[in-house]
């Protein structure tokens, strides 16, 4: 396997961990304020739709958690939401996610007791440093709505953690931006794709912004507190091996090493692949021709999918 080629650093306004002042770690763009990033462990059953505070977020997951009912993580910095959810629990490939990026991490209890699964146990394996606000052992910031019921009305107040929470320094981190235009590629103004039969998601292009406006089930993904449909700049559908663990309802997968790729960036597409090398390090993306991926500055989407998953694109 040939040594992926990195792009010289000099086109790149962020880079992984070098990350430049003055500009957000998970958008690129700029920035004023000393705030710290806040990552938030979010349902996304139907029941938790439409999510509160998502819009808010500049980097958000989805992936796989049990019969193929997927959750996302939604990573914040700059503007905090006073009410961010539904907040639920974590899961193995969770940790492997919190050991990538080291940031406060909000959830709502996880998988425990049980061998190859409890998130303590993980937590600890993968030297994660990182601060925790798990709704379970602490009320900081927690609150249930009268609207929903339990498990899905757990709701966060993230102007809340940051006054009274975030009480250590994390090493910032980031993707990596460019500062000019995505060269190369195909026309890409209409991506698809599906997890499962409830859950089938809609990328449309925004061309005057160069946004990707977000659809499930045909119908908009809309922000309740704001009335705003999720929007953002880049997607990347990231391939990884997923296996179902025995005798539970379980997904886990290989959050380390290499897989395919898709990037998505202001209505153009590239292929190529992602690496991982171990447990602290992030997670890099190549183009085809091995090169060194980057993305526009603005909000991305990370879409983790099994290596079958079938990705339509409509230029």
């Amino acid at each position: 396997v040939e040594t992926p080629i990195e792009e010289p650093a000099g086109t790149l306004s962020h880079h992984y961990e070098e990350v430049v002042p003055g500009l957000s770690p998970l958008t690129g763009l700029p920035y004023e304020g000393d705030g710290k990033v806040i990552m938030v462990q979010m349902e996304n059953t139907k029941a938790a739709r439409p999510h509160s505070g998502l819009s808010e977020a500049g980097i958000i997951y989805e992936m796989e958690v049990e019969s193929t009912i997927t959750r996302l993580t939604a990573f914040f910095h700059g503007t905090y939401p006073e009410k961010a959810g539904p907040v639920r629990s974590a899961r193995k490939q969770h940790m492997f996610l919190w050991s990538e990026w080291n940031y406060l991490y909000i959830y709502y209890g996880g998988s425990k007791n049980l061998e190859g699964q409890d998130i303590d146990t993980w937590r600890q394996d993968l030297g994660i440093t990182a601060k925790r606000l798990d709704g379970t052992i602490t009320s900081v910031g927690f609150s249930r709505s009268t609207d929903r019921v339990a498990p899905h009305n757990a709701y966060t107040n993230l102007e809340l953690v940051m006054a009274e929470a975030y009480d250590f320094e994390p090493k910032d981190r980031t993707l990596a931006y460019l500062d000019k235009e995505v060269e190369g590629g195909q026309p890409a103004s209409k991506i698809s794709l599906s997890y499962r039969a409830d859950n089938k998601i809609t990328y449309e292009l925004r061309e005057e912004e160069g946004v990707y406006d977000r659809f499930i089930n045909g119908e908009p993904m809309m922000d309740k507190e704001n009335n705003t449909q999720i929007s953002v700049k880049n997607i990347i559908v990231q391939h990884v091996e997923h296996y179902h663990v025995k005798d539970t309802v379980y997904t886990n997968m290989e959050m380390i090493g290499t897989g395919a790729a898709e990037y998505f960036i202001g209505g153009t597409m590239k292929k190529g692949t992602w690496v991982r090398e171990n447990e602290s390090s992030m997670t890099k993306y190549y183009d085809e021709e091995g090169k060194e991926m980057a993305f526009q500055p603005g909000k991305t989407f990370i879409q983790i999918m099994r290596p079958e998953s079938e990705v339509n694109v409509e230029g």
